[in-house]
């Protein structure tokens, strides 16, 4: 095999390389498209909301066993005291 015989190789590899990067990038491009439509057709709720805890907050608070103090509907109650 030749130096010619090696660079027509290269080339048919990178153009072997575009042709599949351009066929992800179409793959992946439909997908955003179908993933708006969706949207589009079933906003969410939650859509933007966000929740901030504090580090200090008694929603992370443990029990002994490492167990979460509060979860479910008792987060709706908790009060945290010093």
């Amino acid at each position: 095999m030749g130096y010619e015989d090696e660079m027509e190789d290269f080339y048919d590899e990178e153009e072997f390389n575009k042709k599949k990067l351009e066929q992800l990038k179409k793959e992946i491009l439909d997908e955003a498209k179908k993933v708006v439509e969706n949207y589009v057709d079933n906003p969410s709720d939650i859509s933007g909301s966000t929740v901030n805890i504090h580090e200090n907050s008694p929603f992370l608070d443990e029990d002994e066993k490492g167990e979460p103090t509060f979860s479910g509907s008792r987060w709706k109650h908790v009060i945290k005291k010093n």
